[in-house]
């Protein structure tokens, strides 16, 4: 585990944006009939980045 908060942040932010984006792209297949289960996916894909931000939201205002 890195010791600088700030790099975790970073970390964080980045993992979030990594499952923003496969959400997006789930939401899409799923839009264009390509299976329900993407729709399933998608939830957890943005759920998972609400949490990675969640995270880095609480971490930052640990520092200040």
């Amino acid at each position: 585990m890195p010791a600088n908060k700030e790099t975790l942040i970073k970390r964080f932010n980045s993992t979030a944006a990594h499952y923003e984006r496969t959400g997006k792209r789930e939401w899409a297949y799923a839009k264009n009939d390509w299976g329900d289960e993407h729709y399933g996916r998608a939830r957890k894909a943005f759920d998972k980045a609400k949490e990675y931000r969640r995270k880095a939201r609480d971490l930052e205002n640990s520092i200040k």
